[in-house]
Formats: C-alpha cells, structure tokens, sequence
C-alpha cells in the first residue's frame, strides 16, 4: 500500500514550512515598512478566508477593508512613534486600533449570514488586532521581544505535540480539540518559560507568568480556529499555503498570542 495518502504532502509542507519562516523572521528583523507591508498581506488574506468560511458574499471586499485599516493603524503608530513614545507606548490602542479595526469589518460584515456574523465580528477583530499588534510591539518593544513571543508560541506547540502523544491523559477541550490533552498544555508552559528565561535571562515575571500565559493563549487561538471550522464544516481556512491550508490555519496560535502580548505591554506602558 502506497503511502502518499499520509505522505504526500510532507514535502510541499516542508517547503513551504521554510519559505514562511524565513520570510517570517525576515519580516521582522527589518521591520518598519517592510514589516508593514506582510501584516496587511497577512490581514487581508486572513480576512478574507474567515468571510469566505463563514458564507460570505463579498470575500474580496473584506479582506481589502481589513487590510486598508491595518495600513491605517501601522501608519497612525508610526505617527505616533515619531510624536512620542512615552506618551503613546500604552494608549495608543484605544484611539486608533478600536476604530479603524471596527471600520475594517463593518463592510464584510453585510454579505455574512446572519448567525455568523457575530462569529465574524469576534474573531475578525482578534485577528486584526494581533497583526496590529505585532507591528506595535516591534516599533515599541524591539525585535527581541517579538522573538521571545514567537519562540514561546513554536516551542508551546512542538512540546505541546510531542508531550500529548508520549504522555496521553485528559482531555483539555474534548469537545472543540479532541486531539489536545492537559499534558501536552503543561508542556507548552514550561516550553514557553525556557524561551523566556533564555531570551530575557531570570525575569521572574516573564518567565514564571507572562511566558506560560501567552503559550496559553496561543492554544486558545488555536482552539478557537479550530471551532469555527467545526462550525462551518471545513477542514482548512483555504488552500493557500499548500501542505498547511490557510493563513488561519498556520497564524491562529499566532494570532492568540500576539493579541494578548499587546494589551500586556500597552499595560506596561501605561503604568510604567
């Protein structure tokens, strides 16, 4: 028996596994426009996988709105960089991010069925804000840190796969992820406090909290990709990436993330 059935994917996955991540980590160490411009790629695409999941009409008008306002909230912190740091680093969020972001899906919103829309809503703006967010914290917080929550995002998602199938036990969401168990989440903590401790050295409160809690939330990101297309019966966000399927399906623990990273920095921000 032919084993392309399981197999056959594994080289364009591996392949494009690596173009991402080179592409990725590039992106990042440049920064500033370059940067900029794969976030509102990366905005439009996802929006328009999620409107087009969920039953919409018109799936090219929304991604081309989210993308036109994270264009717009990049701009208005580069602005805001430029202004001032200190009395932007935190509060920033609220006057633009909130706005251009509800600006963003309120055209896509019209053309989706109306018992999906609040699905689009709420998740379109988490994943909005994420991207968002990832161009704040490298313009506020330096590429260090994004690093750190990127190295706690794969490494909670490698210890999380390899602990789950060797170890086994309960079940941490049966019944929207029935393949994660309690071990490979625990895991995933630990994982993401090694990334901290050895990125930021013995920061007691990035190691000991924030590292585990943002491996947390990049597992619900993942869960709750994961149930939405549960919902909507489909197995992948799209075709776009072949050997992963979507933008959704390969940035969801990202997404997780990457948003609660932001409010805790803009918190520091504000009360440092």
């Amino acid at each position: 028996m032919s084993g392309g059935g399981t197999w056959g994917d594994l080289g364009p996955r591996l392949i494009w596994g690596v173009l991402l991540a080179v592409a990725g980590f590039g992106l990042l160490y440049v920064g500033g426009f370059a940067l900029m411009a794969g976030l509102i790629v990366l905005a439009g695409l996802g929006i328009w996988e999620l409107h087009r999941m969920l039953g919409g009409q018109t799936p090219r008008m929304a991604g081309g709105l989210a993308a036109g306002a994270v264009l717009c909230v990049c701009v208005a912190q580069i602005l805001a960089f430029m202004l001032g740091e200190g009395f932007y680093d935190g509060i920033y969020l609220t006057p633009w991010i909130v706005p251009l972001i509800g600006l963003g899906l309120w055209g896509g919103v019209q053309s989706v069925p109306e018992n999906q829309r609040w699905v689009f809503v709420a998740y379109g703006a988490l994943f909005l804000f994420a991207v968002s967010g990832m161009f704040y914290l490298r313009v506020m917080h330096g590429l260090i840190f994004v690093l750190f929550l990127v190295g706690v995002v794969v490494a909670s998602d490698i210890a999380g796969y390899f602990a789950g199938r060797l170890l086994g036990g309960p079940k941490f969401w049966p019944r929207i992820s029935p393949k994660k168990t309690w071990s490979g989440t625990v895991a995933g903590w630990i994982a993401g406090a090694a990334v901290a401790y050895a990125l930021l050295g013995w920061e007691p409160l990035m190691v000991l909290l924030v590292a585990p809690l943002l491996a947390l939330a990049a597992q619900m990101g993942d869960i709750a990709e994961s149930a939405i297309k549960r919902r909507v019966g489909v197995k992948d966000s799209s075709a776009l990436i072949p050997g992963h399927g979507g933008v959704l399906d390969r940035f969801d623990a990202m997404a997780g993330a990457a948003a609660l990273g932001t409010i805790v920095m803009a918190c520091v921000g504000v009360f440092a």
